[in-house]
């Protein structure tokens, strides 16, 4: 909104493409830009997808935002058994849409040339029973059985695709846990304190960016 015809502006496209170009007209409604440099297309990296149980008011929204700032690939919203949110399946577009321009913007923010998408909710079973492959899988679990997050990451070694599972405010169920170990997770404790789900989201993305990136840069 601060700009003037004959500026300067970068453009992306979502799938790694970005470009400088000039503003060269306004419409009420759109802006006329002309290419001014060769388009660079980055590496996707490390494809990282979030599934979360869905927390009450706009928690989620400050989760994708920070979620896309950290490189996430994807973001699956979940209905858990515990969890203190219920969606409509009618309202699921609704829901899906808003959360998708919050993932734009923070594209926008922060440089992120791969703008991640934010799925239709899926209540817990159904998505782990159809959930697409990812070579790594971890779940923040309060249980004495989990191995700190610490110590998790450095024996992972060389991979291409990770997934991580946070429960909602209510955490996972005893059923969902037992269903997680079942289906291969690797159960990680974040450390003694009880986190808030975001608070859990964001220690676990910003340990996998630091590992397995190290080149986030304050803004």
């Amino acid at each position: 909104m601060r700009k003037r015809v004959g500026d300067a502006v970068e453009i992306f496209d979502g799938q790694g493409h970005r470009a400088p170009a000039r503003i060269i007209a306004f419409g009420s409604n759109n802006v006329q830009l002309e290419l001014s440099g060769d388009v660079k297309r980055s590496d996707s990296g490390l494809q990282v997808e979030l599934a979360v149980g869905i927390p009450k008011g706009k928690t989620f929204d400050l989760i994708i935002q920070k979620a896309v700032e950290l490189g996430v690939s994807r973001i699956q919203p979940l209905i858990t058994e515990q969890g203190m949110v219920r969606i409509e399946a009618k309202d699921f577009e609704k829901k899906r849409s808003k959360w998708n321009r919050v993932a734009l913007e923070a594209s926008k923010q922060c440089g992120q040339d791969w703008l991640p998408e934010v799925l239709e909710p899926q209540h817990f079973l159904d998505w782990m029973r159809n959930r697409e492959f990812a070579e790594v899988e971890l779940v923040g679990a309060l249980k004495d059985c989990a191995v700190p997050l610490c110590k998790c990451l450095p024996v992972i070694g060389n991979i291409s695709s990770i997934r991580v599972l946070v429960g909602p405010e209510g955490d996972l169920s005893t059923v969902e846990y037992d269903l997680s170990k079942a289906e291969g997770f690797s159960f990680v404790s974040l450390g003694k304190l009880v986190l808030r789900v975001e608070t859990a989201v964001f220690f676990i993305l910003s340990n996998i960016s630091g590992y397995f990136e190290g080149d986030a840069r304050i803004s």
